[in-house]
């Protein structure tokens, strides 16, 4: 799509737009959807002639009337103002759009899915077209020498449904895991589940328990994935005095954080979960945070092992440190290790933080607050301080509205620690945290995750990075994959396999529709 010499005047087109939104009674102060990238005029496509994008769906969220000579062109540009709009449709006389569009002027309509083509009337004259994904910024670390290179395998693997699936390595040889925000066949949703995991990764025995096809259903019944206990295991009057209930049921909202297995005992981290109580970005606050103690592989759980408001504020998303199976290989000092991605502003979020706080506890004290340390700084011949105190702890790794990690691992073939970041970004790849509540629809159809894989020789470090892909999607088109973990049992000498989630299915969202699942896929490394 050719911008033309009537295209409106670059430095025009912010206020122009403003003017056309809050003329329609949106707020926009403050608001980083109307920040517009210099570089995505250029990669505006406008659809083949005879095909438009199908002009019924729900997808359709904001008309704007435009000036006597607007053009497509111009819509195009408007469309790159409004993070929301991934595609966008012109119509040379608005008489028939509806919204503040009139008869003899264009109308501009933006759209925040991208919908199949579809023949175009016969004396129609819509016309209509898509913004590009624009590069995002990589993570400010160097490219890896001890792995040159990753590939992510597209080709994966449904499990049960859910999401944040954080995951250990038991005494009995299985792997433990937590699902948030579930539900299985014949059971209530829950906020937060315990499942045991059996075998290896194709292994799960899986069945599709809908008339549907197998890709779209979102809860599977697997044969190897069972559940542990009582499907709302966290309940009672003393978690409501720190956690939002849960709607529409008077159970605690909450997430599972974090697992570990040491000395046949289970150490779940559940937090509890604030949706959109961040006025810009919107995003999902975490904290406080606890841990709770099972000795029967979590068919049953001591809730108050610890104060409810153990980790709160910048610690509100605790996540373990994984070593092999019942943390064997762990470190010989008897350290158990605790990242803690935040904000700089003193929160812990689900998305898209600044940062990660590194925390050290002896094992015999997991369960006393007032025997963690941090990490402080690598000393000029190379000692490692910590302090107490985490508020003048320093950080081990900086990504400002690009930090989401939920896991770490060691892995023993390459000898370095791993994790997986995630982000969810913009079409022009900047930070764009989901449940933004600015679409016609409840949420993003299909969101846009970049996902980096990082290893360091250190728990704090230095990090290097292998693998980034700003658009992270599995082999049948559906995409924006969150809350990546490393199974610590599926690891090989140079490979592994992460378990993941996308949101969400429905019937707002255009094919290819995305998995509300625990998704396995393999990783292979190129080692040096």
């Amino acid at each position: 799509l050719c911008l033309t010499s009537r295209q409106i005047p670059p430095e025009m087109v912010p206020l122009l737009f403003l003017f056309l939104i809050e003329a329609q009674g949106l707020d926009v102060s403050g608001y980083p959807r109307y920040h517009f990238d210099r570089r995505c005029p250029a990669g505006l496509t406008q659809d083949p002639s005879g095909k438009v994008r199908n002009l019924t769906a729900k997808s359709r969220y904001l008309t704007t009337k435009m000036n006597i000579h607007g053009s497509i062109n111009e819509c195009g540009v408007l469309c790159c103002h409004d993070w929301s709009c991934e595609s966008f449709e012109y119509h040379p006389d608005g008489g028939s759009v509806g919204g503040n569009c009139t008869a003899g002027n264009p109308c501009c309509v933006f759209r925040d899915d991208v919908d199949p083509l579809v023949t175009v009337e016969s004396g129609s004259n819509v016309i209509t077209g898509t913004r590009s994904k624009l590069p995002s910024s990589s993570p400010p670390y160097p490219k890896s020498s001890a792995i040159p290179s990753a590939k992510v395998d597209s080709d994966y693997i449904l499990g049960i449904n859910g999401d944040e699936f954080p995951i250990t390595w038991a005494k009995d040889g299985n792997q433990y895991t937590g699902a948030g925000d579930n539900q299985q066949p014949g059971l209530p949703t829950s906020p937060a589940s315990f499942f045991k995991v059996v075998g290896g990764p194709t292994e799960m025995g899986c069945v599709n328990t809908s008339a549907g096809s197998p890709s779209k259903d979102d809860m599977p019944r697997c044969s190897n994935v069972t559940l542990q206990g009582p499907p709302t295991p966290v309940q009672g009057e003393e978690v409501l005095k720190y956690c939002e209930p849960w709607t529409p049921h008077p159970v605690p909202n909450i997430k599972s954080s974090a697992v570990l297995s040491i000395d046949g005992t289970l150490y779940w981290i559940v937090s509890c979960f604030n949706y959109g109580d961040d006025m810009v970005f919107n995003r999902q606050r975490y904290g406080p945070a606890w841990i709770m103690t099972s000795t029967d592989y979590g068919v049953s759980w001591n809730i108050t092992a610890t104060p409810i408001n153990m980790f709160e504020g910048q610690l509100g998303a605790p996540r373990f440190v994984q070593y092999g199976m019942d943390y064997e290989g762990g470190f010989d000092d008897g350290w158990v290790y605790v990242y803690f991605p935040c904000t700089y502003s003193g929160a812990a979020f689900f998305e898209n933080n600044d940062m990660i706080l590194l925390g050290r506890v002896q094992i015999n004290s997991i369960l006393d607050r007032s025997a963690y340390e941090f990490y402080y700084g690598t000393q000029p011949d190379g000692a490692v301080a910590w302090v107490p105190d985490h508020t003048i702890a320093r950080p081990i790794w900086e990504f400002p509205m690009m930090t989401s990690v939920q896991q770490i691992n060691f892995h023993f073939g390459t000898q370095r620690y791993i994790f997986a970041n995630w982000a969810w970004i913009s079409y022009d790849g900047h930070p764009r945290p989901d449940h933004s509540p600015d679409e016609s629809n409840p949420r993003t159809g299909h969101q846009r995750t970049q996902l980096t894989l990082v290893e360091a020789p250190n728990p704090w470090g230095p990090f290097s990075v292998f693998y980034v892909d700003d658009d992270w999607r599995l082999a049948d088109g559906s995409t924006g994959a969150y809350t990546p973990v490393i199974p610590p049992a599926w690891q090989g000498e140079s490979d592994f396999w992460i378990a993941s989630t996308q949101c969400c299915t429905g019937q707002y969202f255009a094919e290819p529709l995305n998995h509300y699942n625990f998704i396995v896929q393999r990783v292979q490394l190129e080692i040096a």
